[in-house]
């Protein structure tokens, strides 16, 4: 047997998928970091979910988490969370079928300020009461050196608050675009002390200059020539943004700016996939960090698919929720994210839970089973015939639950001749019950053809944990 080139590897379906049609669906790619590594990267599972949390809402649309408190919009309730789970009403607030938005002001204001359906609203935090500060013209919010920031893309203008005090909006302090035509669509208020205004084809960079009667002032190296195809899209990714990005030129690409650089970070298959979906300015965004991993979630929730980056190794895979009835894949449910209580939460788009998010945990949102999939890249010699005597998918075996689902956990393999445009039936062995550690998973008598595509998919409640893979082929005589 031969080392199965590239099996461990990220997404790429290429417009035409004879050339290129990996996928890599609930799983991510780690590279070895030690010399001695058996292998150069593995494929880990994505983390699964528990319900850390059940409101009687229904339809998350914002999280944070300060100094120990954590609060969710869901609907058009604001509640707090607290540690053993409990959700509190703190108040109520509009919705137009857009993400809300948290921030707050530290010890300095305890203070924060919420935007939900366009009004803007303080939330103070001793008297835990809620109060409408700005009744129109508020859909993003950040915070930046004590002033509350807030956008108003129908009027292409950002306001600031006084400092320290979310309650009051002097109608002088506004800055409105000037720079470039196109109005501002969407803010990143950065912690590193930046406001990244998005306009449709460009963007720019204010930052606190200290002037007077208006603090701000734009950044001479802040005009970037990329806009933001979906509001939603733009993200703080520690020391970078990020964002669905468009310009005058159109098109879309992901791209991150260290510094004022945007540089394109997606592929020419993410970025063909993006084109193909009716709508991407519903396109909503998340970041967070894991096991040194950062990454970047985006979920196009039209098109029902959600692409995710990560930054350490700057590969793209897939997540979803598999639709057994339709045998089709959905977005992920869960989305805008906070850390609390040692834990990561995130919000239910679509139903009142807050979930605890881990790699522990092997239940997708709503205690489904998590579906993960792995088609690799083709085996194919200059269009011959070649002959599949066998396949091994090394992976950490004899990880079976003790009962139920997963006692004897299954890996499933299917195979395209031609490209992956038609597949064959499908085949199981077992991946080893609980202590079988030296089960081997091997696949024989796969025929011949000239542009082979194998699939990969697993679906038991076990982590499963990808190795490699090794095949054992031979050029036909007859071609």
């Amino acid at each position: 047997m031969s080392q199965f080139p590239l099996f461990v590897g990220g997404a790429y379906t290429s417009q035409s998928p004879i050339a290129d049609d990996e996928q890599l669906m609930n799983w991510y790619v780690e590279v070895m970091e030690s010399p001695g590594a058996v292998t150069k990267a593995t494929l880990y599972p994505t983390p699964g979910f528990s319900a850390f949390s059940t409101t009687a809402s229904s339809g998350g649309r914002a999280m944070f988490a300060l100094n120990g408190r954590c609060f969710a919009v869901v609907n058009v309730t604001l509640y707090e969370i607290t540690s053993d789970g409990t959700a509190t009403v703190r108040g109520t607030v509009a919705t137009d079928g857009f993400p809300a938005t948290i921030c707050g002001n530290g010890d300095a204001g305890e203070e924060l300020f919420i935007t939900s359906g366009g009004v803007g609203y303080v939330y103070d935090l001793p008297s835990n009461t809620l109060t409408s500060k700005l009744s129109s013209g508020s859909a993003m919010a950040g915070m930046l050196d004590g002033y509350f920031v807030s956008l108003n893309p129908a009027t292409s203008q950002f306001r600031v608050s006084d400092l320290n005090d979310g309650t009051t909006w002097d109608a002088s302090q506004f800055a409105a675009r000037s720079i470039a035509p196109d109005a501002w669509t969407s803010m990143v208020v950065t912690s590193y002390g930046q406001i990244w205004l998005f306009g449709s084809q460009t963007s720019e960079v204010w930052y606190n200059a200290g002037l007077a009667p208006f603090s701000f002032a734009p950044d001479p190296s802040g005009l970037i020539p990329y806009g933001c195809a979906a509001r939603f899209s733009a993200k703080e990714a520690i020391n970078r943004v990020v964002w669905l990005a468009t310009s005058v030129n159109g098109g879309f690409q992901v791209v991150e700016a260290t510094g004022f650089t945007p540089n394109r970070i997606s592929t020419h298959a993410v970025e063909y996939a993006i084109s193909q979906y009716s709508d991407v300015s519903d396109a909503l965004a998340d970041v967070y960090e894991s096991q040194g991993h950062l990454f970047y979630v985006l979920t196009f929730p039209t098109a029902q698919v959600t692409w995710v980056y990560d930054f350490t190794t700057r590969l793209w895979h897939e997540r979803g929720s598999w639709d057994a009835p339709t045998s089709t894949w959905k977005a992920l449910r869960t989305m805008f994210g906070c850390t609390a209580f040692n834990k990561r939460l995130v919000a239910d788009r679509q139903g009142g839970s807050i979930y605890s998010q881990s790699i522990t945990l092997t239940d997708d949102a709503g205690g489904d089973l998590i579906r993960r999939v792995r088609r690799s890249p083709a085996v194919f010699s200059e269009h011959q015939r070649v002959r599949f005597a066998d396949i091994e998918v090394f992976l950490e075996s004899g990880l079976g639950t003790t009962s139920g689902q997963g006692v004897n956990p299954q890996v499933t393999l299917r195979s395209s001749n031609d490209g992956g445009k038609t597949w064959g039936n499908e085949r199981s062995v077992s991946a080893g019950a609980q202590g079988d550690y030296r089960t081997r998973v091997r696949f024989r008598r796969l025929g011949i053809s000239r542009d082979r595509v194998f699939e990969m998919s697993v679906t038991d409640p076990i982590p499963w944990r990808v190795v490699d893979a090794f095949m054992t082929v031979a050029v036909a005589r007859t071609s």
